[in-house]
């Protein structure tokens, strides 16, 4: 790989003026910022994060603070940040924390030693209230996805709105008799999860009904473990009618169990999920789409914006994204 010596070697300066040439920093002419430039680019020589904090103390990097990359949701936010930053010529360097007790909190500390990030996005994950203070007062734009947060500005689906638009399908539909299973919480969130919030919606529109109040089952949010939940509920003769899953995952277990015991969909048991994952149009799954990718773009478009304002008060407004019911075949009057 090339080096900084190389790079002023080639272009005939010095190496204090290639990198500053290269990292944006003044005293240097417009001619010869250019001249090097075009050299650096054509022995594909790339200033490093570290030295472009050091001369002009930005980096061009966002970091990214995540529990999981291997999951629909946060992968999509994931798809998205890292889209918007390509766009406004931004790197992501990403922190997969894990769970915590289980060495999440050590690569936090560690994230927290190197400070090479010029704005931090994280995507809803467990952090006690220490924690979010001090990424507070990093002095960067600070954002988080996926859980409203009064520590920093904030994006996320209008879970209560996406948990009452569910209910409220089924029981348009004529459903008296519902049941909600909903997504284990992978996270310990800020005051309440989406799932809590998702939750708490079907518990009021049951409520506002008079529905039969079935007591709420949370499973882990697998297609296995909502596979098993769902084969003990739909083998009994006091099933529901209609099932509200916390998430799509959730519900496509619920599918695979009816399937499996000859229970017919629509016509014997309503299914309504929470996501619209790519799956859900081949699954015919009612649905509630959110679009995390978007989240993510529009995190990034705030921190580049923050960034170009730097002596303005911390925004920590929240951003709630109204919910959408995609309705497709898995949901019908019952029986």
């Amino acid at each position: 790989m090339p080096r900084l010596d190389d790079v002023a070697r080639a272009a005939g300066v010095s190496k204090a003026t290639a990198s500053r040439a290269l990292s944006g920093a003044d005293g240097v002419s417009t001619a010869t910022r250019e001249k090097v430039q075009r050299t650096a680019a054509d022995l594909g020589f790339r200033a490093s994060g570290a030295a472009r904090r050091l001369a002009t103390g930005v980096t061009r990097t966002i970091g990214v603070l995540t529990p999981s990359v291997d999951r629909w949701y946060f992968g999509s936010v994931l798809h998205g940040i890292a889209h918007a930053a390509d766009r406004h010529e931004h790197d992501v360097l990403l922190y997969d924390l894990g769970a915590f007790g289980r060495g999440g909190h050590e690569k936090f500390e560690r994230f927290m030693l190197r400070g090479e990030v010029d704005g931090l996005v994280t995507i809803t994950w467990s952090l006690v209230g220490g924690d979010l203070t001090r990424l507070a007062e990093l002095g960067i734009p600070v954002a988080t996805v996926g859980e409203p947060t009064p520590h920093s500005r904030s994006f996320s689906l209008d879970d209560d709105a996406a948990g009452e638009q569910a209910a409220e399908h089924l029981v348009r539909l004529g459903h008296s008799d519902l049941l909600h299973l909903a997504s284990e919480t992978e996270v310990q969130p800020f005051d309440a999860s989406s799932s809590d919030r998702r939750k708490r919606a079907f518990e009021l529109v049951s409520a506002r009904h008079g529905l039969r109040m079935r007591p709420v089952q949370t499973v882990p949010t697998t297609l296995e473990a909502a596979h098993a939940a769902a084969r003990g509920i739909l083998a009994r003769a006091d099933r529901p009618t209609g099932i509200v899953a916390g998430t799509d995952e959730v519900a496509f277990g619920v599918l695979l169990a009816a399937q499996q015991l000859g229970v017919r969909v629509p016509e014997e048991l309503s299914v309504i999920g929470v996501d619209d994952v790519p799956a859900a149009t081949a699954f015919g799954l009612t649905t509630i789409r959110q679009d995390p990718a978007q989240h993510g773009e529009d995190v990034v478009a705030w921190i580049i914006s923050a960034l170009g304002e730097p002596e303005a008060e911390p925004d920590r407004s929240h951003t709630n994204y109204a919910p959408v019911l995609v309705v497709r075949g898995s949901t019908a009057p019952p029986p």
